[in-house]
């Protein structure tokens, strides 16, 4: 098999019902020349047949034997499977719009020593479930996360997923493992941007809006009751359109800032220009203050994740 270009690594657990429309809007890339890494954490359910049911070469899959219960060691473990120029994560229920990697290789041309983040849209969880997938509609939230042009600095306190990277292979191995939930007050991926951030690796935005991240955290019976109303209903609203990039772009174009926005991003920036400089500087994650005080210690973030999901009853 011939050297990719682009490695795509994908960290999964038990989710085959919704990793199936991350796997198929990788297959819908307008660029060609990827392979898509998928490590299970120690998966006991079809994972490995769904898989295999896209019967592409350029997909390979490894279970883990031991599960880690987040996402750290099996994105550790596709890091070393990877053989590309460059590596982008895609978690398992996430999706890429169809220019996602092309836009990503054109941004590292002007960036070429630099992790890149794309700007993307999340859907939240709302009221209930039942509502039908159409309420993801009224739960799109656009946000820069990264950040809308390449003249605004990466900003620690804003969440950037790991969905939302892009990087020269050469830079991801600089840059160290991913350290476990156990070892970090914020999340694995969280604290890998901000520690490689902090090393001198530039973080640089590519502006165009393309991937969907589903927000899992809150619904509570997700993973227990299979539920893919939402990503089915989002993979044929948008990705699967040859417009859907175009369609979004204009909704978050046309997204109204509130009082309440405005008045909680100036308090922010307040933070941010005191605190959290002070705590970037000395190396510490600007968060890991608001993680200590509502998760407890290290790894709280995770363990409260996997309870608002009931991932663990």
């Amino acid at each position: 098999m011939s050297k990719p270009t682009v490695s795509i690594i994908t960290a999964t657990y038990n989710a085959s019902h919704i990793l199936r429309y991350a796997i198929s809007s990788v297959m819908l890339s307008d660029y060609s020349d990827w392979e898509l890494i998928i490590v299970g954490d120690c998966c006991t359910d079809d994972t490995e047949a769904v898989v295999a049911s896209f019967a592409e070469p350029r997909i390979r899959f490894e279970n883990l034997p031991d599960n880690s219960g987040q996402q750290a060691a099996p994105n550790n473990h596709g890091l070393t499977m990877a053989r590309g120029d460059y590596v982008c994560f895609l978690n398992q229920d996430d999706m890429y719009l169809p220019c996602h990697i092309s836009s990503m290789l054109e941004g590292s041309l002007r960036a070429p020593d630099s992790i890149l983040l794309c700007r993307y849209v999340d859907v939240r969880p709302y009221a209930s479930e039942s509502q039908g997938a159409e309420a993801a509609e009224s739960n799109l939230r656009f946000h820069s996360r990264g950040p809308t042009s390449t003249t605004t600095p990466y900003q620690p306190r804003q969440w950037h997923i790991a969905s939302s990277w892009f990087m020269p292979m050469e830079i991801a191995r600089t840059a160290g493992r991913w350290r476990l939930e156990h070892e970090t007050f914020v999340t694995p991926s969280q604290d890998w941007l901000f520690r490689a951030w902090h090393s001198g690796i530039p973080v640089v935005a590519v502006p165009r809006l393309s991937m969907i991240a589903v927000c899992t955290g809150g619904r509570t019976q997700f993973f227990h009751q299979r539920r893919d109303a939402v990503h089915s209903y989002l993979f044929e609203r948008y990705v699967s359109k040859s417009d859907a990039h175009a369609e979004l772009l204009a909704k978050a174009d046309a997204e109204v800032v509130t009082k309440r926005n405005v008045a909680r991003r100036a308090v922010r920036r307040l933070y941010d220009a005191s605190v959290c400089e002070l705590s970037s500087r000395m190396g510490i994650h600007p968060n890991t203050l608001e993680m200590l005080l509502r998760h407890g210690g290290r790894g709280g973030f995770i363990r409260a994740w996997r309870r608002g999901v009931n991932l663990d009853g």
